[in-house]
């Protein structure tokens, strides 16, 4: 679908990625002796389902322009995974912020007729 080909895509219009983003922010203090690593958990949040995942083993934001697969186990046995992807802002914010892209890992398409 045209659609999650543009999500997925690197080319993302302004507008788009405004209401897809979402800022957060953390201090290099919390961090145990080596660079901060983040833990990302999902959730599915429609028709009030209870899928949840367990958290994710940690990732760093040091590993810019590698894509990374996180992975979650759920409580009912299945398994989640993404891909993370790490760039630098552009432009003057490119010492301070750090763009971290999720995708789905997989993306099947059933082009069969029914």
């Amino acid at each position: 679908p045209p659609m999650l080909a543009c999500l997925i895509s690197e080319d993302l219009p302004l507008n788009v990625v405004s209401k897809l983003a979402f800022m957060f922010n953390f201090q290099d203090v919390f961090s145990l002796g080596g660079p901060p690593r983040l833990c990302m958990q999902l959730f599915d949040s429609e028709n009030n389902s209870p899928y949840t995942s367990s958290w994710s083993s940690g990732f760093g934001l040091e590993s810019v322009g590698v894509t990374q697969i996180v992975g979650m186990h759920c409580k009912d046995g299945r398994s989640l995974e993404v891909s993370v992807s790490i760039s630098v802002a552009p432009g003057r914010l490119s010492n301070y912020t750090k763009i971290v892209r999720i995708c789905p890992r997989y993306v099947v398409v059933n082009h069969l007729s029914q």
